[in-house]
């Protein structure tokens, strides 16, 4: 069954985010995905304003990590959010920014072994078990949670690195790939995820692949792509872009150097210039409702079964748009397929 999600970040107030969500429930979208940046709102707050407002909205973090959350909080606070939804919860998960981390003089050591260790915790929590545990990251002594979801919470894990593509393979029930993935970097992200779950004797199919795509929409083409080279996340994203996810989708790595270059000196402005359509019509959705329609398929082909378009405006006439084109693929899809 085809499926879509909105995505929200940080920067928009409570009550508005409710309205989307309420705006997208109605469209018909699976679910809604609440990322948690620094220094914002933070996504549970959203979520269980979100869950009084809707009645079948999927409620996601995407993402929350166990350096600000400890694994123990999450398993209870997305527990008592599950209660309170009845069953709608899922948990998006990855490392965190680093830089970030440092700032709040987090340690964040081993990474994808937090996560493994942290999933573990958080599933023996959720089932009612009294957890003593001594690992390489976290440990427990006879903790228990009183609150327990009514079913297993699905975990989508979010990274790009090997492995913590092998762990999603290997243990998680989604994938979540990060904004600014091309097509074909999506492919093989997914690729990798598929390959360590038939390796460890899953289906391959067993892991749903998600991922965020960045919108801007306007029935003028060049005012969207403006509005998402404008953005300061895209400007970000494109700054620090891996320049092999660059290569492998057909850019050439210099214009990140000139980008990064600028962007490192605060000059947003001419760091913002620098972004060509090249780079936004292989990463983004900035267009046309037809030019994003267009792209959503080839995500899809690329193997993502859960699209979560997240606007980069927070005006409330483009959130709105992005959702109609959401509505708009899912009615093509189902006619199409």
């Amino acid at each position: 069954m085809t499926r879509a999600a909105l995505g929200l970040g940080g920067n928009i107030p409570v009550r508005h985010a409710i309205e989307y969500a309420r705006y997208a429930e109605a469209q018909g979208l699976d679910s809604c995905w609440l990322h948690e940046a620094y220094w914002n709102r933070d996504a549970l707050t959203y979520l269980t304003a979100i869950a009084t407002g809707t009645r079948r909205l999927g409620l996601g973090t995407g993402c929350i990590n166990p350096y600000t959350r400890h694994p123990v909080l999450i398993a209870s606070s997305l527990a008592t959010l599950d209660e309170l939804s009845e069953g709608r919860v899922r948990m998006g998960f990855g490392t965190g920014y680093p830089a970030r981390l440092d700032e709040q003089g987090i340690a964040h050591p081993h990474p994808a072994a937090a996560m493994r260790e942290s999933i573990g915790l958080i599933r023996r929590l959720w089932q009612g078990e009294k957890v003593t545990h001594v690992g390489g990251v976290f440990s427990l002594t006879n903790v228990a949670i009183t609150v327990r979801p009514a079913r297993p919470i699905p975990v989508y894990l979010a990274g790009w690195g090997p492995r913590m593509l092998r762990l999603a393979g290997e243990v998680c029930d989604g994938y979540l790939a990060r904004a600014v993935e091309s097509p074909l970097s999506v492919r093989r992200l997914i690729g990798a995820v598929r390959a360590a779950a038939a390796a460890a004797g899953r289906d391959a199919g067993a892991v749903e692949c998600a991922a965020y795509l960045l919108c801007a929409v306007d029935r003028d083409r060049e005012a969207a792509r403006t509005a998402m080279r404008r953005d300061p996340f895209v400007v970000y994203q494109f700054a620090v872009i891996d320049e092999r996810v660059l290569e492998e989708t057909g850019v050439d790595p210099a214009c990140k150097r000139r980008i990064g270059e600028a962007f490192r000196r605060g000059d947003l402005l001419e760091a913002s210039g620098l972004i060509g359509d090249d780079l936004l019509d292989a990463f983004t959705l900035a267009g046309t409702p037809d030019d994003l329609l267009e792209r959503l398929a080839a995500y899809a082909a690329a193997g993502v079964g859960l699209p979560i378009l997240q606007p980069v405006s927070t005006d409330d006439a483009e959130v709105r748009r992005v959702i109609d084109v959401a509505h708009a693929y899912l009615r093509q899809r189902r006619v199409v397929v």
